[in-house]
């Protein structure tokens, strides 16, 4: 019988207890001790299992566990005996960064009083502790009764280790999840920099381990921020990003753990549909999958849509975006049409200069999931979409920034191709130039075939879309060849007309687009019913010519 899926479940000891779904990712623990790293700064995208991790480690090394832990049961580590040593042997802080507040500089300090408040609760017992000094003890009681002034925070996470060492005389773990959240989220306000300056000096004193009241430290986060940013003073942290060749397994599924999924819950006949939509991203040496997306994809009976990257919003990207449509409008329409950019990524960001480079907007695509890493065949890094989920995403990304005036239109676009609507397509084209292209850009076939290849990406599921590639005996516009279901394929080919042209001669080349298509055989290698528009502009106005052929 097929485990419970555990949808949305980051708690590691309640997933084990309900005898949910779980893909062992214990091994992290055996790196861990083996690299011996004093601080451990783990990036990847969000919802690709960072959290869990975190979870599953202190489930594995807090002592407070220590008399019943029957969670690794029949796991990796289970069987490594050097490990077992380890297993809940250490005083733990776990805390995370996710919900705290940024909508201004008091509702982060308000949040971060009241969590601050629910994680020292969880150690009361310090109160009593006979190795404690009376200092100690009423900064403890403070800040469990909430009445400590937020810059006494800073010091927290750094008071806290200390005291928990001095009690138990052990050296202790630090967990610190999505650190950069409030960061991100606070880009642009105009408070980020008191919010920025308090997180670095909460890390910092945390972290600095002058005096070996750490064990070790592992935060996550999905950039890492550069060190003058953000890890100041601090130059015991090992990095480990989707760069890395170590630890390259432990975010996210490879493709042995989905097919696994997919057989448990007799789904295994979609594989190819999974690896379609949710495969792609490389970390260090690893295909690795979406996990959120298959999870989803498995409880929606193998339904394929966006499950992830509907799942929050990035400020941060969709900023960058704003600001790099114009500069970087070629690369991005290569994009859209699959092939990939040559770009090398850089490995941390140092916020205050995001976007003095427009190719900063890459990194920060591919560290948040959007993008992934790869190298053409001269050596050269490339930045690509990894898969049919984000294609669909990042076209409505970028539509939502190029043409915000005229969104239904976009969507209005493509039903219209499908269902062979000339009019709706004729009234959809003219509305989409006119609010968002401006003349001086529409100077050759290539711009109008760019900017509606960029209006297609929505459509990116049903169909591979894909424009000026060689197919037949030419070079096409537009193609969306179907990938499933009933839908027709669609071959578009354009010409442009002198705004001055009579309507006879609009219609002629419109003529001549659709007889191209047949001509050159741009259809080769699809089957099934087909709809082919010849398609003549005169600036933004659109005149059309259509046929239905079935191959």
């Amino acid at each position: 019988m097929a485990r419970p899926l555990p949808r949305d479940i980051q708690d590691f000891r309640k997933l084990r207890e309900g005898a949910y779904l779980y893909v062992d990712k214990t091994d992290m623990i055996s790196q861990i001790l083996m690299d011996n790293a004093e601080v451990y700064l783990y990036t990847r995208p969000r919802r690709f299992g960072k959290s869990l991790n975190l979870s599953m480690l202190d489930a594995f090394f807090n002592i407070e566990y220590k008399d019943d832990n029957p969670y690794f049961e029949g796991l990796k580590v289970s069987k490594d005996g050097e490990c077992l040593k380890h297993m809940n042997a250490y005083p733990v802080v776990f805390f995370d960064f996710k919900t705290l507040g940024v909508g201004s500089k008091y509702t982060f300090e308000s949040d971060l009083k009241d969590k601050f408040s629910r994680l020292y609760r969880r150690y009361g017992y310090l109160l009593e502790s006979d190795n404690l000094d009376a200092q100690e003890k009423r900064y403890i009681s403070e800040v469990m009764g909430g009445i400590v002034e937020p810059i006494r925070l800073r010091k927290a996470l750094l008071n806290l280790t200390e005291c928990l060492h001095k009690h138990h005389g052990i050296p202790v773990i630090v967990l610190l999840d999505e650190y950069d959240n409030p960061i991100h989220n606070s880009y642009g306000k105009p408070h980020f920099d008191e919010i920025l300056s308090y997180m670095r000096d909460m890390l910092s004193f945390a972290l600095k381990n002058k005096e070996s009241h750490l064990k070790f430290g592992v935060i996550t986060g999905v950039m890492q921020i550069a060190k003058e940013s953000i890890f100041s003073g601090l130059n015991n942290i090992t990095v480990n990003n989707i760069l890395s060749r170590d630890f390259d397994e432990v975010f996210g599924f490879t493709s042995d753990e989905v097919m696994s999924i997919l057989s448990e819950y007799g789904y295994q006949d979609s594989f190819d549909v999974a690896r379609e939509w949710y495969d792609g991203y490389r970390f260090g040496n690893s295909e690795i999958y979406n996990p959120w997306s298959v999870l989803e994809f498995v409880s929606n009976r193998c339904t394929p849509k966006s499950y992830w990257a509907g799942t929050s919003g990035n400020d941060i990207l969709e900023d960058l975006i704003t600001g790099a449509i114009s500069g970087l409008q070629d690369d991005l329409d290569i994009l859209a049409e699959g092939g990939p950019i040559p770009h090398e990524i850089q490995e941390s960001i140092t916020l205050q200069d995001l976007g003095s480079e427009e190719g900063d907007v890459y990194s920060v695509m591919v560290m948040s999931g959007y993008l992934t890493t790869g190298v053409n065949k001269y050596g050269t890094p490339t930045v690509s979409i990894p898969n049919q989920e984000i294609a669909r995403e990042l076209g409505k990304m970028i539509l939502r920034r190029r043409n915000m005036s005229a969104p239904t239109h976009v969507g209005a676009l493509g039903d219209s191709l499908i269902k062979g609507d000339l009019d709706a397509i004729g009234h959809s084209l003219y509305e989409l130039f006119a609010s968002s292209a401006g003349t001086a850009m529409l100077n050759d076939e290539h711009s109008y075939q760019a900017y509606i290849t960029g209006l297609l990406m929505h459509l990116f599921g049903r169909y591979e879309v894909k424009a000026d590639f060689e197919e037949g005996n030419g070079r096409y516009n537009i193609r969306m060849k179907r990938r499933y279901g009933a839908f027709p394929n669609v071959v578009i080919e354009l010409k442009r007309t002198p705004i001055d042209a009579s309507d006879a001669k609009a219609e002629s080349d419109a003529g001549q687009a659709l007889q191209q298509i047949k001509d050159r055989d741009y259809t080769h290698g699809m089957t099934g019913r087909t709809l082919l528009y010849g398609i003549s502009f005169r600036n933004k106005m659109p005149l059309i010519v259509f046929e239905e052929i079935t191959l």
